[in-house]
């Protein structure tokens, strides 16, 4: 009987995660906390790298309430550089980040950083994370690469909450409609 109880609680637990979303952690090479991005909130960001590889860089911010996230990411080089960068993804994150780690759900991710937007975000704490990579191409001489960017959160649209008339008017239509039709087949039967 406890064998059985065990298996459903472990079904239990594997369903719940199941449903909670798909959660990535993933492993940031830098992180800063901007604080508060409203909404209306806006923010520069960006970073510059001297050696080849592959970088994550972790912004965590947090919102008072529901709003809808955009911003983008430039990268600079310099030709016949050595160095080559190539800002691959911009993902974001639920929650913060803990140990180095992101925490929370994958919200979202754009492999276009050159415009990002995210929307219906709710109130909380979330990591914007810019993964990019630096790579060695033949050139005259080695001068730091990165990227640049802007972001900026608006509040979300409120979707419309119908008041109860609205409920009363509808349940009286289809009651009405419904009362029609059964009149009409019994006349049909007749």
């Amino acid at each position: 009987m406890k064998l059985q109880a065990l298996r459903q609680q472990a079904l239990c637990g594997a369903l719940m995660a199941l449903l909670a979303g798909p959660t990535m952690a993933a492993t940031c090479t830098s992180q800063s906390n901007w604080g508060s991005l409203g909404p209306p909130g806006f923010t520069a960001f960006g970073n510059a790298f001297s050696s080849a590889g592959s970088y994550l860089d972790c912004y965590s911010f947090s919102l008072t309430s529901a709003a809808n996230a955009y911003g983008g990411a430039l990268e600079f080089n310099t030709i016949f550089n050595k160095l080559d960068i190539d800002v691959s993804s911009v993902s974001l994150f639920s929650d913060g980040v803990l140990g180095g780690q992101t925490i929370g759900s994958l919200v979202g991710s754009d492999n276009s950083p050159l415009f990002f937007s995210f929307s219906s975000l709710i109130a909380g704490t979330y990591t914007l994370a810019v993964e990019s990579i630096v790579s060695t191409d033949p050139g005259l001489w080695t001068v730091p690469v990165g990227y640049a960017g802007l972001t900026a959160t608006a509040a979300a649209p409120v979707a419309a909450i119908p008041e109860p008339e609205i409920y009363a008017m509808m349940g009286i239509g289809l009651g009405l409609v419904g009362w029609l039709g059964r009149r009409r087949r019994l006349k049909d039967a007749a």
